[in-house]
């Protein structure tokens, strides 16, 4: 397994088995909201986003045409803040709890359509991880107010 996808596995099984896991109790149709954290090394955040966008963003967006994800929104603080020390968020919103296996399923060959030199790709997306200091995934249920 090449390490890309070793960083990969790391970094998204464990979305989709906490996503099936906690999609036990929900409409199997109703949409699923992640946010994604990510802590970076010191003077990480430039580099990190460049590769963000160049590797992995593509990535989502075809999930977005193919209408297995429906938004994703990138953050940044506006101001510092202490606890809990994240340097970019990570908004998305599923179309259900099958889209997240299904772009498991899709992200391979998408990945190869988008990235034909397969060894830089991986390089950069490795390259990525070695700045991510931290990484964490809240997966966010609905609170009815009425």
């Amino acid at each position: 397994m090449s390490r890309t996808l070793q960083f990969l596995t790391l970094a998204v099984a464990p979305s989709f088995a906490l996503a099936a896991s906690a999609g036990a109790g929900q409409s199997a149709a109703q949409p699923v909201t992640i946010e994604y954290y990510y802590r970076l090394a010191p003077g990480g955040s430039s580099e990190w986003l460049a590769l963000y966008k160049k590797n992995h963003n593509p990535l989502l967006k075809e999930l977005m045409k193919e209408g297995l994800l429906k938004s994703e929104k990138l953050y940044t603080r506006r101001f510092h803040a202490e606890s809990p020390a994240w340097d970019y968020k990570i908004v998305m919103i599923w179309r259900d709890w099958a889209a997240l296996e299904e772009a498991r399923n899709r992200e391979p060959e998408i990945l190869k359509s988008l990235y034909p030199n397969k060894e830089d790709h991986d390089e950069q997306e490795k390259r990525r991880w070695e700045l991510t200091v931290s990484h964490w995934d809240d997966v966010l249920s609905d609170v009815s107010l009425d």
